[in-house]
């Protein structure tokens, strides 16, 4: 996002000299950004066109009645027909560029077909359609709009096939037919420069639009990084104190009357003042790291709650859990951590890093509060460790089998 935004600061600075043709980046989402309302505005364009089109039938027939069938023919059963088959190709979908070429070879073949009206004509009036040639060359670059490359040389084009009828339809009075061609020339000299003036605008204007999305874009990610560093524990990467007790609290608050039953788990390291005074504050801060990846692979990521509660110290909220089963769920994160085998020099008894956790469990249903399940559960927590410590422990256990036989019944 920082390149484009680069990109886009760069086009904008240089608008008095912007082109018409953004880095490839930008041309692709200004393509992506406008294709559809520009390829229905190009559809909606292109039925007023040959509408007016089909209407030059009256001028055909004041000055040219006796090629009125040519007329017919050329207008309504060439020209009509080709004009639908572009908007019925818009309306289904196509590429940017075959958009354009379209369109293009639509004014293209109004150019070509009106031409071959002129020159089949022998009315002296027909001449005076000379000077209505420019309207075709404004449909193209005022009207469609033709992106300007394509304008230029649609108009290329179409001066190219006046200086033909200039040449080979002779004027019926001097310099008629350079009056002609220097009113078509103007024409497309001033059509031309709105063309490109209408594309610049639209382009800067496209631009300041997309350089305010990606702003708020990024302060949209920078408010969700800030909110996410805000709630994570920098050094193990899991919940904070803070967030978690946030958490707890919309989860089980919007739970009162389901009778939710939850388990808590709280860790500690064992001996980890040991293990510091072993190994160094640095080597301590990658082993809780390495404990906190442990106790959060045997979780259930989008379920439980993992969060460091301080020191070296973990909760685990385990919703949805009777006793036992959240007596399960921490022996399975015991041994998860056990297995990493990290060495522990400062532990006489094992010689690895293990932990020791309390267990507690309840129903929201039940009255007890979180801060006293909490509590149970750092209890329990204090005679696992004074058991020996590389255990589970679940708090006033025979009380909790009889509460986990209540919410069975």
């Amino acid at each position: 996002m920082n390149d484009l935004m680069v990109q886009v600061d760069r086009q904008i600075q240089c608008e008095g000299g912007l082109g018409v043709h953004f880095p490839a980046e930008i041309e692709a989402r200004f393509e992506h950004d406008i294709h559809v309302a520009r390829s229905h505005k190009l559809a909606c364009m292109g039925a007023v066109a040959i509408s007016i089109y089909v209407l030059f039938l009256l001028n055909d027939w004041r000055f040219r009645p006796d090629h009125m069938l040519e007329a017919i023919i050329i207008r309504v059963g060439v020209m009509t027909p080709i004009a639908l088959i572009c908007i019925y190709m818009l309306k289904r979908g196509v590429s940017p560029v075959l958009r354009e070429m379209l369109m293009t070879a639509l004014v293209c073949f109004a150019m070509i077909f009106t031409a071959l009206l002129i020159q089949l004509s022998v009315s002296p009036h027909s001449f005076l359609d000379l000077f209505a040639l420019g309207l075709i060359v404004l449909v193209g670059n005022v009207l469609f709009q033709l992106r300007f490359w394509y304008a230029l040389c649609s108009s290329a084009f179409h001066f190219g096939v006046m200086l033909y009828l200039v040449n080979a339809h002779p004027a019926p009075y001097a310099s008629a037919g350079f009056m002609a061609l220097m009113v078509f020339l103007s024409i497309t000299l001033f059509s031309i420069i709105s063309n490109l003036r209408s594309e610049k605008a639209e382009r800067l204007s496209y631009l300041l639009l997309l350089r305010e999305q990606l702003r708020v874009e990024e302060f949209t990610e920078k408010n969700e990084e800030f909110r996410r560093l805000a709630s994570i524990d920098p050094l193990t990467e899991v919940y904070n104190r803070r967030h978690f007790d946030s958490l707890v609290s919309s989860l089980l608050g919007k739970q009162v009357d389901s009778r939710l039953q939850y388990g808590v788990a709280m860790i500690d390291v064992d001996h980890f003042k040991a293990y510091n005074d072993h190994y160094g504050h640095v080597k301590g801060d990658l082993c809780l790291k390495r404990i906190a990846t442990a106790i959060f692979e045997s979780v259930h990521p989008d379920v439980d709650i993992v969060a460091r509660f301080g020191g070296e110290e973990f909760v685990v909220l385990l919703p949805s859990c009777t006793p036992q089963q959240a007596l399960a769920r921490a022996e399975e994160i015991r041994r998860h951590v056990r297995d990493l085998a990290l060495p522990h020099g400062g532990s006489s008894r094992h010689g690895i890093a293990t932990i020791s956790i309390g267990v507690s469990a309840a129903g929201t249903g039940q009255g007890c509060s979180f801060e006293t399940i909490l509590k149970q559960a750092d209890e329990a927590l204090y005679r696992a460790k004074a058991s020996g410590r590389d255990r589970c422990e679940l708090f006033a256990q025979q009380d909790q089998q009889a509460l986990g036989r209540a919410f069975a019944g």
